[in-house]
């Protein structure tokens, strides 16, 4: 009887340690509704960090910061009703400073696509996770990035994007509202096994922008961008599920080669909630694409892309389900589009609509149908 009771008791114990999560109230650090609570928001973060991690809370109110930096086992949890509020001054901002060499991911050099790591500019954002693991941000609250103006950022309008982390392990973002993002929501750099579950992304551009990643997993989000709902390349077996994608631009936009991306049961239509913030349009809010590939296609990206799979998808209101180009630079191998069923078509009637020569060298089309 012992010898069965001691195993029994050994993880009874290891439970109740596990739920010992200590939590530090942003408002015991000095945060108050409705003022930048800069200091103290980073005091409570760090205060749980120095214990070894825990759960800093974002509680009922609105909470003005600037530049946040997220670190190792630590939750920033936004309670019902908490709205975590970006501020209005560009300059408040600090940007993403690499420690490792991340140009590979660099695109559109000398163009109006230039994304690059070494550009302070363009790496600014509202909260930072550099090289941290097991860091979380959770819901139900808000994070709202007010579309802070930039006349130096991108475009000559964009202002920091909302989150960015980048060389990090186990990264995961559940329930969490994100808003006016000024540039990109969420941007990814160089990531291990992210977790993004139950987020919803509203206005802002790209939603989800991810370049570099090995094992992700966005599932059940909901998304209703001004840009490219869901972004990037490089991605090393990505599964997006149970997503619900509206956009003014692109539902998924891969930019660079991928191997082993799939996309299923999703549902992916326009025309957007909101419209095309980029500069250069004139406000539209048709969505283009569910789907585009085109490795390449914001500058050369040197692989191959293969292993995608689509499928068990509904799309309408769009002008095509899938697009595909690929670039100089890259190729592409195969291609699966199965159970696809999409409606309420402005363009072509085909499965993929390919805007070059190249294309995948293989395309694999079963139980798909396309209607005006």
């Amino acid at each position: 009887m012992k010898k069965t009771l001691l195993p029994l008791l050994s993880l009874l114990t290891a439970a109740c340690n596990l739920q010992k999560i200590e939590t530090y109230s942003i408002t015991d650090f000095g945060a108050v509704p409705e003022t930048i609570c800069t200091q103290a928001i980073q005091a409570a973060i760090d205060k749980a960090s120095g214990a070894g991690g825990g759960q800093v809370l974002v509680p009922e109110g609105v909470f003005l910061s600037a530049t946040l930096y997220l670190k190792d086992n630590v939750d920033l949890h936004l309670a019902q009703g908490a709205v975590l509020q970006g501020v209005d001054d560009p300059d408040a901002y600090s940007p993403y400073i690499p420690e490792h060499d991340l140009t590979r991911y660099d695109s559109g050099n000398g163009t109006a696509n230039s994304n690059c790591v070494n550009d302070r500019q363009w790496m600014k954002a509202f909260l930072i996770g550099a090289g941290v693991e097991n860091a979380s941000i959770t819901g139900p609250g808000t994070i709202d990035g007010v579309h802070v103006f930039d006349e130096r950022g991108e475009e000559n309008m964009r202002g920091p994007h909302t989150i960015i982390v980048a060389e990090a392990k186990g990264f995961r973002m559940e329930d969490v509202h994100i808003s006016r993002a000024a540039n990109y929501a969420f941007l990814g750099y160089a990531l291990e096994a992210p977790l993004f579950q139950n987020v919803r992304i509203t206005e802002g551009w790209d939603g989800i922008h991810i370049r570099g990643c090995r094992d992700g997993v966005i599932r059940g989000c909901k998304f209703q961008t001004g840009d490219d709902s869901i972004a990037g390349g490089y991605w090393d077996n990505m599964l997006i599920e149970d997503c619900d994608i509206n956009s003014s631009c692109n539902g998924i936009r891969m930019i660079m080669p991928s191997d082993g991306l799939e996309v299923r049961g999703c549902q992916l239509h326009g025309p957007g909630v909101y419209p095309h913030r980029t500069s250069g349009e004139a406000r539209r809010n048709n969505m283009l694409f569910g789907v585009e590939l085109e490795p390449g296609a914001w500058g050369k990206a040197e692989g191959t892309a293969r292993n995608i799979y689509l499928h068990d998808l509904r799309m309408w209101g769009l002008s095509s389900p899938v697009g595909c180009s690929v670039r100089e630079g890259s190729v592409a191998e195969d291609l699966t589009m199965e159970n696809i069923s999409a409606t309420e078509l402005t363009g072509a009637l085909t499965p993929v609509v390919c805007w070059n020569d190249l294309g995948f060298q293989k395309i694999i089309v079963r139980n798909c149908s396309y209607k005006r």
